[in-house]
């Protein structure tokens, strides 16, 4: 790899420290639905805050369809999403008294990560070639995850001082905004090759298996830290700081797994896929049967962040070997890395607090024990998909 690749490169990483804003404010939940917004149950908070990822893949979408017709460069669109993301931080300040200030912050938020993140796993796709992609999207998984750690610690301990401390942390998009401006190439999308006058930039169907294992992999892992304030709160251990600790042991699980994913992928190929849901079901099964233990849950979750730098990682290398054309790169990237994930992250609370509340109640060891046993059904299946053959040879199995 030479010098320009690798400046990029550890752009990218950097960038990736960022990329999960949403863990700044997962440790504040339980305040706020007990102690600001007392008039909503706690299923209304947790979608109010999931409106991230709604709005997330509509952005990252609209920047595509931008980018495809070579409207603007990448860079632009890039150091776009990390303004706005400061701006949301500006916006925590001014309106943090009404409930639907909250939905507000969480549409912005989305919009905001909607349109670097996509691109910056983009840089890889168009500059990188396969093998350097693998070790990287595995890389940039532990420094997000790393990212994740300090915003998880440092919002979980703002938050016991104001409920809307985690969004006081966005305005260090600004400073990451000047390094994508004075170290990313700028360029635009290549406009798509042509052949008798259709074009040929076309998504393979085979990218829209792994944008629905992710969806269904993203519901499961999103109750771990919709949940885990609660399910703390329950047992009467620690605050929100404890939360935020909590989730920081999911993320550091993310960061070990991630440094060794590139030669587990090489291995193991799509049944790390699987192995990534079996470990959450049994991180899950631990949450459900061990409640007054806090080292079990702390132990618990970081097995479960494990999964995320299996599972993500997995999934985009995937799509990156059959997004080829750099005219059709910026959707593609897109749908694995913003639309299929943030979908799952926003169906989460309302498929599975609803769910759970109508047959368990509130009880969270009873949701976790829920979810745990529907992403080991999904693990066979996933597992039965890959061993049927239905998919060509691994790239990377030469």
């Amino acid at each position: 790899m030479d010098a320009k690749k690798k400046k990029l490169m550890w752009t990218i990483l950097i960038v990736g420290l960022i990329q999960m804003p949403a863990l700044a404010l997962a440790p504040g939940i339980n305040r706020i639905a007990t102690t600001t917004f007392t008039d909503r149950s706690l299923a209304a908070v947790q979608s109010a805050l999931a409106i991230s990822a709604l709005s997330q893949p509509v952005a990252a979408l609209g920047a595509a369809m931008i980018l495809n017709r070579r409207l603007v460069t990448k860079k632009t669109v890039i150091i776009f999403g990390l303004v706005l993301l400061a701006v949301t931080g500006l916006l925590a300040v001014i309106l943090h008294t009404r409930f639907w200030h909250l939905v507000l912050l969480s549409a912005v938020l989305g919009v905001a990560t909607g349109t670097f993140m996509s691109n910056m796993f983009g840089l890889i796709f168009d500059n990188f070639d396969p093998m350097e992609r693998q070790a990287i999207v595995g890389y940039q998984t532990s420094f997000i995850n790393t990212g994740g750690i300090i915003m998880s610690l440092l919002g979980g301990l703002l938050a016991t001082f104001i409920w809307y401390g985690g969004y006081l942390m966005l305005f260090i998009g600004l400073p990451v905004a000047l390094l994508v401006y004075f170290t990313v190439p700028s360029y635009k999308v290549p406009a798509a090759e042509r052949e008798g006058g259709e074009a040929r930039g076309r998504l393979d169907p085979k990218i829209f298996y792994y944008c629905v294992v992710e969806i269904l992999y993203m519901i499961a892992y999103a109750t771990c830290g919709n949940n885990i304030s609660t399910h703390l709160a329950a047992a009467n251990l620690g605050n929100p700081a404890t939360a935020g600790i909590a989730v920081a042991f999911t993320m550091g699980g993310g960061v070990v797994s991630g440094l060794f994913f590139g030669r587990l992928s090489k291995k193991t190929g799509d049944y790390s896929m699987s192995l990534a849901l079996i470990v959450v079901f049994i991180g899950y099964m631990m949450l459900s049967f061990f409640t007054s233990s806090l080292v079990i849950i702390f132990v618990a979750v970081f097995l479960v962040g494990t999964s995320l730098s299996i599972m993500l990682p997995r999934c985009i290398f995937m799509v990156s070997t059959l997004a080829t054309d750099p005219s059709i790169s910026s959707t593609a990237t897109a749908l694995i890395s913003i639309v299929s994930p943030s979908t799952g992250m926003f169906l989460s609370p309302i498929i599975i607090t609803n769910i759970t509340t109508v047959l368990y109640g509130e009880s969270t060891a009873a949701r976790y024990r829920f979810v745990g046993f529907f992403v080991l059904v999904l693990a066979a299946v996933v597992a039965a998909t890959t061993l049927s053959g239905t998919r060509k040879a691994h790239p990377e199995k030469i």
